[in-house]
């Protein structure tokens, strides 16, 4: 697996639930089940962390920027190769057998460049799509009815019950930052 894969993969899912945790922190804060200066601390690390995760996606962008145009180079580069190899072949310098061979190689050359570069585009257009979370996007119907609902599935929170906040391991949005 390519290195730009893996870290992508990891900042993208990193920056998921770190969002997931900012929406559990606002839902915390708007059922009043949290202090204002809880939020305002917690919401200022979360809130540090997303754009921490946003600035390494958008770093990792320019780097994959930067493959895709290396590829765009070495598939320039196959493709002469590919024409030379015509070339030859047709004008007799190169026998059948060799031909075969190299033609092959060079063919698949240009089948893992473009699948390469069909990777890198799909990647991309993921990171430069809205980072607000779909579920955000969602306006409620009526805001008291939403709020009702929202009551009725969190659970209330008991003596022997510890803070949802827990949830939000703040230290393990630091993990890319090493």
């Amino acid at each position: 697996m390519s290195l730009w894969k893996c870290s992508f993969g990891l900042a993208s899912k990193e920056l998921e639930v770190t969002k997931k945790k900012k929406q559990a922190l606002d839902s915390l804060s708007a059922s009043n089940k949290i202090s204002q200066s809880t939020y305002d601390t917690l919401n200022a690390d979360i809130t540090k962390a997303i754009s921490e995760l946003e600035s390494h996606l958008k770093s990792l962008k320019d780097r994959m920027d930067s493959r895709t145009q290396e590829l765009e180079r070495q598939m320039s580069t196959l493709e002469l190769f590919l024409a030379s190899l015509e070339i030859h072949h047709a004008a007799g310098d190169v026998d059948d057998a060799t031909y075969e061979r190299q033609n092959d190689a060079i063919l698949l050359g240009l089948e893992a460049t473009k699948q390469e570069m069909t990777e890198i585009e799909v990647s991309t257009k993921v990171i430069m799509q809205p980072t607000t979370p779909s579920a955000l996007l969602v306006e409620p119907e009526d805001p008291a009815v939403e709020a009702e609902k929202e009551a009725e599935e969190e659970p209330e929170l008991g003596e022997d019950a510890e803070l949802e906040i827990e949830d939000l391991d703040l230290e393990e949005t630091s993990t890319l930052e090493a």
